[in-house]
């Protein structure tokens, strides 16, 4: 008998926007996967081994990412859901899991907050949107910040000193200074980072509504978050799982890169579980 194909790459089309996606194993219960800044979908393929049996995985290039092209100037919540509908009613299933790194995490709760009715289990790595982010708003919602970022993006190393500033005024930590100078001095990286902010900038969920639809509907919600991680804190995850009896968070001994061989049979374990 031939086996199926392992990857498939195909693209989804809405309106002048066409979004790429990558569709990996052959199981029964669907899973869509959202990735990080400056990852792409093919990073899920890492998961392929544990779960192609049980989970036929939809992994979506974003914006800004991999080969999906955007002629929009924002994609908004109905975009994403149009989208995720779409997906769903080709695998023809009532419900989907869902698993979201880091940006892709962020994703992942907009989902919850506008059909949760269609959610089976979450997974959220290193998760982005569990709590507001301030300068993330200050950059793309408020108008004298997106005048500062637009000139920090175009140039660069002249505002590597005011972050100095910050951090000698304790605004910003010495951990977050080293990473947001880093990523400012890499040309590919700030270039992506002038597109994909703005882009994404409506697809901020309501942190209330969404710890409601889980809390009415008992959705199992897996959090894991690295011990050492720069980028996103593990105390954000605090507004997610406090009080929520299905909301469940695991530290582990690394950084915002919660995925490694070490971690993966526990990440997948709660997605194999009944």
């Amino acid at each position: 008998m031939r086996q199926p194909t392992e990857i498939i790459s195909g693209v989804i089309r809405l309106g002048d926007n066409q979004v790429h996606c990558l569709r990996m194993g052959h199981g029964q219960k669907l899973l869509l996967a959202f990735h990080g800044f400056s990852n792409e979908a093919a990073d899920f393929s890492i998961f392929l081994p544990y779960l192609k049996e049980e989970y036929t995985i939809v992994a979506i290039d974003l914006p800004g990412h991999g080969s999906t092209l955007w002629q929009d100037t924002y994609m908004e919540q109905k975009d994403l859901m149009a989208l995720v509908q779409g997906i769903k009613n080709d695998f023809n299933t009532e419900k989907f899991s869902i698993m979201g790194y880091s940006l892709g995490g962020r994703i992942a709760l907009n989902i919850i907050e506008k059909q949760p009715n269609w959610v089976d289990k979450v997974v959220l790595l290193a998760a982005d949107g569990m709590k507001k982010n301030f300068w993330y708003n200050l950059a793309t919602k408020n108008v004298f910040g997106k005048v500062i970022f637009k000139k920090i993006v175009e140039n660069p190393k002249g505002w590597i000193k005011h972050l100095e500033t910050l951090k000698k005024l304790h605004i910003i930590d010495e951990s977050r200074y080293k990473f947001a100078s880093t990523k400012l001095l890499n040309p590919q990286v700030n270039k992506q980072v002038a597109y994909v902010w703005p882009t994404l900038k409506k697809l901020i969920p309501l942190i209330p509504v969404v710890r409601y639809h889980i809390k009415k509907r008992k959705i199992p919600v897996y959090i894991f978050m690295g011990e050492h991680d720069r980028v996103i804190k593990i105390k954000n995850a605090k507004h997610l799982t406090q009080g929520l009896k299905t909301v469940h968070l695991t530290t582990l001994n690394c950084g915002h890169h919660v995925v490694t061989a070490e971690t993966l049979p526990l990440i997948t374990k709660v997605l194999l579980e009944d």
